[in-house]
């Protein structure tokens, strides 16, 4: 779901902090081989170990 300023209905971009590529819906950056989907499947991959 997009994020929106205030009462607008303007949705943000949110961009890669790492390449600046304007970011998937998801949360993914469509820049192969980009350390910020790397980062994110290692936060993932924590998460399901704490929650073990």
């Amino acid at each position: 779901m997009p994020k929106y300023i205030g009462d607008s209905k303007v949705p943000v971009m949110e961009f890669c902090e790492y390449c600046w590529e304007v970011l998937n819906e998801d949360g993914t950056c469509p820049t192969e081989g980009c350390v910020h989907n790397d980062l994110l499947s290692l936060d993932e991959s924590e998460a399901q170990t704490e929650g073990d």
